[in-house]
């Protein structure tokens, strides 16, 4: 009895070594080999319940961590932004044993002088890819951590959180501090099974303008939104949810195509003149409708300016393009120099026998220009839309299901590197692109199981067009009575502040720099950097550049 005793003793005692050698190198140091005393683990039960010394890396916004994935080392992080921005990054938690009543949570940004910068701080939930040629799930939602949260968090297994910052116009510039925690309730003074760490933003001294310098138009459908929050697309309840969503998106610099009310009422005036706001879909309607919206809006050059029509979409062939110039010679009549967006992923058009070019087929008609990215690298077309540029029409693109993740153009999908959502407009600034066209941020009707179920919104493009239509999401699946942020959208967010960023370099410091600095992150449509420490590195030494220009 001794005997066994000696020996279960002398048992618990290498297994405290060895799990005071795992905490050891798990802490990355952080712990001393003082404190983890065979002793004092076995006090406290690690034996029989070993500690959960948890590991963590920061990561950059762009990231697509995975459940399993190895987790980098970066124990340091700092933020930079201008004034009048908003900026992120990730924190990336995973524990060595299972534990299931933890609290995590963020402070707001404070510096020195006790100046507070409101923090955005959410759970990244995963949503599943469910074709055949991806495989597995990919962070995307951002839920909002309540005061109250509390997880269970299984062992080995990656949990990400999404921090952000934002100021505003009157933001003090330098350095802001924030805190997070991970609080173990059951061991809540066991500083091996809890965990503190800051994370650091550095505010530029130059603040990015209100309104976008950049076009964009997207695609907010109103009935999927009231369906999704279980209401009737015609009550009073889906127009306030339609506002919100249409809130949320020019809250990120996106305009979508339809405002939340008629654009002959007086309340759109105010959503009309709001400088976020860059442009608004005028509907197609009878004549006398068409005529009544051009009185309105010929009144005040800035709404004029702003709106545009969109009647037909993707002309490739002959019949199309008859289609077209009949409503252009109706539009002609009824809204004298109206503006007019005709997205197209064909160029070359078989007509009267003969080979004609989209680009030439809408000079005079319409007079925003919006081919597909992939376009640009047709022989010819980049010219031709160059000379139509200096004319005085408007140059944008889109993406969608095309061009498709199998190739190397930059998109906006759930499985691609997040870092070509944001190259992306470093290419549009590169190209002398002024507007992107998205053809929907809502499309949710087609995925099986719902938004929050499966990132396949769009079967019937292919089996791995992922997220093509979808970067919002309907908050009532999560207890949110309105829009749900991803990854994705913040990406586009994050870029379309680029573009301001390089719009300021390019005035300030001139187009040559402003060549130079975009060579560092892309090359051109297919060649451009996949390391966001490239990526964040060049962010850096241009935003530190417009400081500089901006105080002399």
């Amino acid at each position: 009895m001794f005997a066994f005793s000696s020996a279960t003793l002398f048992l618990k005692k290498v297994i405290a070594y060895l799990s005071a050698m795992i905490i050891f190198m798990a802490s990355g140091g952080g712990v001393s080999m003082s404190d983890l005393n065979p002793a004092s683990l076995m006090a406290r039960g690690c034996v029989e319940n070993p500690l959960s010394v948890p590991s963590w890396s920061f990561y950059d916004a762009t990231a697509k961590v995975r459940r399993t994935q190895a987790l980098e080392k970066t124990r340091d992080y700092t933020m930079y932004l201008a004034k009048n921005e908003r900026e992120y990054c990730q924190l990336v938690l995973q524990l060595r044993s299972k534990r299931s009543n933890l609290q995590v949570s963020c402070t707001d940004f404070t510096n020195e002088a006790g100046d507070v910068l409101p923090a955005t701080f959410c759970e990244e939930f995963f949503l599943k890819t469910s074709g055949n040629t991806v495989d597995g799930t990919y962070p995307e939602q951002l839920i909002p951590v309540k005061q109250d949260h509390k997880l269970e968090m299984e062992a080995a297994v990656n949990y990400p959180y999404y921090i952000g910052v934002r100021t505003t116009a009157d933001t003090v510039p330098g350095d802001y501090t924030a805190t997070v925690k991970l609080t173990n309730a059951d061991q809540p003074d066991n500083r091996f099974e809890n965990l503190t760490v800051e994370v650091r933003a550095h505010v530029w001294d130059f603040t990015l303008p209100e309104a976008p310098c950049m076009d964009t138009a997207m695609g907010l459908e109103k009935w999927q939104i009231a369906r999704e929050h279980g209401v009737d697309a015609n009550s009073e309840k889906a127009t306030q949810l339609y506002k919100a969503y249409y809130e949320f998106l020019l809250d990120h610099g996106i305009s979508a195509y339809n405002l939340p009310v008629d654009i002959l009422t007086d309340e759109a005036d105010a959503y009309m003149s709001d400088p976020r706001c860059t442009s608004f879909c005028v509907p197609y309607g009878d004549d006398d409708t068409i005529r009544a919206y051009y009185e309105k809006l010929s009144s005040h050059p800035e709404w004029l300016k702003k709106a545009y029509f969109y009647p037909i979409d993707e002309p490739t062939k002959e019949e199309d393009y008859e289609r077209y110039r009949e409503i252009t010679d109706r539009l002609a009549g009824l809204f004298p120099d109206y503006n007019m967006v005709t997205p197209f992923y064909v160029n070359e058009v078989e007509i009267d026998g003969g080979k004609q070019y989209g680009v030439d087929l809408q000079d005079g008609r319409s007079s925003i220009m919006c081919p597909e990215t992939v376009v640009f690298d047709e022989k010819g077309f980049a010219e031709r839309a160059y000379e139509r540029q200096a004319n005085g029409d408007k140059l944008w693109w889109y993406v969608c299901c095309g061009p498709g993740p199998k190739t190397d153009y930059c998109n906006l999908f759930t499985q691609q590197d997040g870092i070509k959502h944001r190259i992306l407009f470093w290419q549009q600034k590169q190209y002398n692109v002024t507007g992107l066209l998205y053809w929907s941020t809502s499309y949710w009707c087609d995925t099986i199981g719902g938004p929050w179920a499966s990132s396949w919104t769009t079967p019937w493009t292919g089996v791995d067009t992922y997220g093509d239509g979808v970067l919002v999401y309907p908050g009532r699946a999560v207890g949110i009575d309105g829009p749900v942020s991803g990854l994705r959208l913040e990406a586009v967010a994050n870029g379309i502040e680029d573009y301001a960023y390089l719009c300021m370099a390019q005035e300030l410091l001139g187009e040559k720099y402003v060549s130079r600095t975009i060579a560092r992150v892309t090359k051109d449509l297919t060649h451009y950097t996949l390391s966001e420490a490239q990526f964040a590195k060049v962010r850096v030494s241009l935003g530190e550049a417009i400081e500089k220009a901006y105080r002399a």
